[in-house]
């Protein structure tokens, strides 16, 4: 008689995966020399083993071969959860300051004030759930190369990389300096409404997947008689409006992978992918989230180290929230209503055009640019001097740039680029609520010192500096044609 092999979680989804993906069990049992009644018993425990993947989201808690339950599941849950929340905000945390909290949550919980989180506690909740004492700084320097390594194993290109991440969104809160007449706390309270972004892109910048919002209506008044599959941004709904475990798969599985199989076929590459995330409790483990061949899966980011080297942290989310304020100050401007109407005015439907608009702005510049911040080692690359350094560039040539440098030397600083000195002049002109001719980047190109001399180019950029804030669009206007 052969001697009894005992299998890990991970060993036995995977195996359960092959069987509801279509393949027989008898080929299964024959491939890898499981008894037909061991796997009808995985079958039936599927559940359960997929409910303890729910709180494990290391290879160490999914390589265990028992998924005993801790003696209080709830309590058991919730410190997990709040670790988990600690390490993606780069919180560090220590064993006492684990166990305080599990007392303070037991007595929230069950009013228990006898129970004590020992020392032999605090180890079985570790190896329960796989979680080890890891510092940011190793993190951090050694990801990019092991992350090399897994891309070179795989055999994936640049385009197949991708990572995901959510932002919290106030869609109607203007730019925190803003010059316009404060309103009563309790009606500006009214303008923060809240939902959550869900962005994801590849390296190069070349595939932007189809942004997720989600907020707290089920069906809110204004997408109905919509299509919702023509609108710019998909939405869903949860209590608080924060990502919950089964909207991520199901953006997952419905939206991510096909969007992603579908860039990969017109770019003439194998359908395979990796998507890097960081250790969000609303993310479920790596091994459920793949497609059903296994060629797009999941790789976490090393726990503390997320907000140095997750690429969309780096730049690109921030880039999106200056991009959508500047649209949503310019509606404000171009509309003539006051400001707490033109705010009632933006509902959901109106926010999903101006975020996809924002979001179509974001670069592929800035996209590669962020994403060697924290990864550069794992994309090695040759310094391309075309490059652009800033979204408000695009569309310059690199001489072009010099030359508007030196032509505006005596306006901009020292130790100031050009295009630090222009989203300088751009966030003035967020905050003295002025738009001109639609966006900065069109000012730009229309005063651009190619086509103006240097002391004119100089009398209208002082202009714009100088305006009050309560300067008019047609007044701005005249400015330009009769004074110049």
């Amino acid at each position: 008689m052969s001697k009894r092999k005992s299998y890990t979680v991970q060993e036995k989804l995977k195996i359960v995966n092959r069987i509801r993906s279509g393949e027989s069990q008898v080929k299964v049992s024959r491939d890898s020399g499981i008894p037909q009644s061991t796997l009808r018993g995985w079958l039936k425990d599927e559940f359960k083993l997929r409910t303890f993947t729910m709180t494990v989201s290391e290879a160490v808690g999914l390589s265990r071969k028992r998924t005993r339950p801790a003696k209080d599941a709830s309590l058991d849950i919730v410190v997990y959860n709040w670790i988990m929340q600690q390490r993606s905000q780069g919180i560090p945390i220590s064993g006492p300051i684990v166990k305080a909290q599990a007392e303070k949550f037991s007595k929230e919980l069950n009013g228990d004030t006898n129970f004590v989180a020992s020392q032999g506690w605090l180890h079985r909740f570790n190896k329960r759930h796989g979680i080890n004492q890891v510092s940011c700084s190793t993190a951090d320097s050694s990801y990019p190369q092991e992350l090399k390594t897994i891309l070179e194993e795989e055999e994936l290109c640049d385009e197949q990389v991708y990572n995901a991440s959510e932002i919290g969104l106030y869609y109607r809160m203007l730019p925190e300096q803003t010059k316009v007449k404060k309103t009563a706390d309790h009606e500006s309270e009214g303008f923060k409404n809240r939902v959550t972004f869900l962005f994801s892109t590849n390296k190069p910048g070349t595939h932007k997947v189809k942004p997720l919002c989600i907020g707290k209506l089920r069906s809110p008044r204004c997408f109905r008689h919509v299509n919702m599959k023509s609108m710019p941004i998909d939405y869903n709904h949860s209590r608080n409006a924060w990502m919950t475990t089964d909207i991520f798969r199901n953006w997952f599985f419905s939206s991510f992978v096909p969007s992603v199989q579908c860039h990969l076929r017109s770019k003439g590459l194998p359908e395979k992918a990796v998507l890097l995330l960081d250790n969000c409790p609303a993310h479920p483990p790596a091994i459920n989230l793949q497609s059903i061949d296994g060629q797009i899966k999941v790789f976490y980011l090393p726990q503390n180290a997320t907000g140095t080297i997750q690429p969309l942290d780096l730049g690109i989310i921030a880039t999106f929230k200056r991009i959508y304020r500047r649209e949503l100050v310019k509606g404000l401007v171009n509309s003539n209503l006051a400001v707490n109407e033109y705010l009632n005015h933006i509902n959901l439907k109106e926010m999903f055009y101006l975020a996809a608009r924002a979001w179509d702005e974001v670069s592929t510049t800035c996209i590669q640019r962020c994403w060697l911040k924290g990864l550069c080692d794992a994309f090695p690359e040759e310094p391309n001097d075309d490059i652009i350094e800033d979204d408000i560039l695009v569309g310059f040539t690199a001489e072009e740039i010099q030359a508007a440098q030196e032509k505006l030397k005596d306006l901009i600083e020292e130790n100031m680029t050009l295009s630090n000195w222009l989203d300088h002049v751009l966030t003035q002109f967020s905050q003295t609520l002025i738009i001109i001719r639609g966006s900065f980047t069109e000012v730009w190109r229309f005063v651009q010192p190619s086509n103006f001399p240097l002391k004119l180019s100089t009398r209208i950029f002082s202009t714009f500096k100088t305006m009050p804030g309560s300067v008019t669009t047609p007044y701005i206007n005249e400015i330009l044609y009769h004074n110049f």
